[in-house]
């Protein structure tokens, strides 16, 4: 039992249409070690400033987010997106459930898909899965996601 959203994540993948999941979950099969890695990154930052410099008033943009995830390819491995030249066409869901699945995750129910396909001697190929997400039917980009309460 961990107190922490760390270890070995489950991550499932499903259609999304109008902004929210619409399909069966599928899992990732074998992560490396170290690569399921969500990402945010700070909303526009607006000032409005008076003469000399001070600050009237600050305004932020909507945070982004993005997640991304490293595939070994197996021998026999199939794609579990088609994508052309790393584009997957068509918008899915996301969502990470912690090795501990009691444990808070997230979802992300509205997102683009693309590949990015690489080859190291150490590692054989590999397929990193990157998705943003996108605004959703309702509520956040990123929301908090526990397996234990379904």
């Amino acid at each position: 039992m961990s107190v922490l959203s760390w270890g070995k994540p489950l991550v499932e993948w499903a259609a999304s249409t109008s902004g929210a999941p619409s399909g069966t979950y599928t899992a990732f099969s074998e992560i490396k070690e170290d690569t399921a890695k969500l990402t945010t990154t700070a909303g526009t930052k607006k000032e409005a400033t008076q003469e000399g410099g001070g600050v009237i008033d600050v305004r932020y943009g909507e945070n982004k987010y993005q997640f991304e995830v490293d595939l070994f390819v197996k021998k026999g491995d199939k794609k579990p997106f088609v994508d052309v030249n790393g584009v997957v066409a068509g918008n899915y869901a996301v969502r990470l459930t912690p090795e501990d699945d009691k444990c808070e995750g997230f979802i992300m129910e509205n997102c683009t898909v693309t590949c990015q396909e690489s080859y190291a001697s150490a590692d054989g190929m590999i397929w990193k899965y990157l998705s943003d997400g996108l605004t959703p039917a309702s509520g956040n980009i990123c929301k908090p996601y526990t397996k234990a309460s379904e």
